[in-house]
């Protein structure tokens, strides 16, 4: 079987080598999220040869699951090393993660083996950073009306701070827990992967190269972001939260982060909409340049 063990910080410069070997505006080829998250879904790496392997072993995963192989080399190779690893696991897999030109190349490699399936829920939304800092034109109108209509409902009650992690960690932290106590309609448990993966972002600020903001109505916190680079073009939001008492804190906080942080990248990636129908609306609502389309791939018998 492939030597997967759990990622740690230290991690981060292999496993970025082999990223940067593909790169791509998605979540799945950013450290910051794949190390993040990894105690929701029980994230493991190995390296063998040329090629980056990432699995997936979550409570409520149906089977195995994997990330399409990264690296440079021989590709149907690396994927019958999936495959063998699955069979000697004794259980059945899919692999997600897997591009346009991936799945032309696996089907090119290795025709008929595997069946593919568009993964619409985990496409990424791509955004002309220009377009979120600015919110000009006719296309962004409805959000630069949301946001004067903030602003003259809290006139000069309002101000941005760049996020730093000795200053503003422990206010965070408790605007999360009380966040999570307004807002959360999941399971406790996704309350506990959500408040771990923000402390793992605070905990590891300066490592992961993270860059965040935070928002105060009237004197308390309404709103704060952070985010890291996830390739050479482009900046991956993952994390936003803000009030829904407090219209307008949504889109403000995004675009003072992006207007004071982010500009030296020409695309910002706010991740997916998981399926969630108000989530995708609003997502489209800030029309993307791009949606980095996803498949899973399944073998057949």
């Amino acid at each position: 079987m492939l030597p997967f063990r759990e990622i740690s910080i230290e991690d981060k410069k292999q496993i970025e080598e082999k990223l940067n070997l593909e790169p791509a505006r998605m979540t799945e080829r950013c450290f910051t999220d794949l190390f993040i998250w990894r105690c929701r879904y029980r994230t493991l790496f190995a390296i063998q040869g040329e090629f980056l392997y990432m699995l997936f072993l979550g409570e409520d995963a149906p089977c195995l699951i994997y990330l399409f192989p990264v690296g440079k080399g021989d590709r149907k190779a690396a994927l019958q090393v999936i495959d063998q690893d699955a069979r000697e696991r004794g259980k059945p897999y899919r692999i997600l993660g897997c591009t346009q030109a991936q799945k032309e190349e696996a089907e090119k490699l290795l025709p008929g083996r595997y069946a593919f399936t568009e993964d619409r829920d985990n496409f990424d939304y791509i955004y002309s950073t220009e377009d979120l800092a600015t919110l000009k034109g006719k296309k962004l109108h409805s959000k630069r009306n949301f946001i004067n209509r903030f602003l003259q409902e809290h006139e000069n009650n309002w101000h941005y701070e760049k996020l730093e992690p000795a200053k503003h960690r422990e206010e965070i932290l408790k605007f999360h827990h009380l966040w999570c106590e307004r807002h959360d309609a999941n399971t406790a448990d996704t309350v506990v992967y959500e408040h771990c993966a923000v402390w793992q972002a605070l905990e590891h600020y300066e490592a992961l190269a993270m860059r965040g903001g935070v928002l105060y109505v009237d004197g308390r916190m309404a709103a704060f972001t952070m985010g890291s680079p996830s390739c050479s073009d482009a900046f991956t939001v993952q994390i936003e939260k803000a009030m829904a008492d407090i219209p307008g804190a949504y889109p403000l906080i995004n675009r003072e982060f992006i207007a004071h942080e982010v500009m030296d990248f020409p695309y910002v990636n706010r991740e997916e909409d998981m399926g969630i129908e108000g989530l995708r609306k609003a997502k489209l609502s800030y029309r993307p340049v791009e949606l980095t389309a996803k498949y899973r791939m399944e073998p057949l018998p």
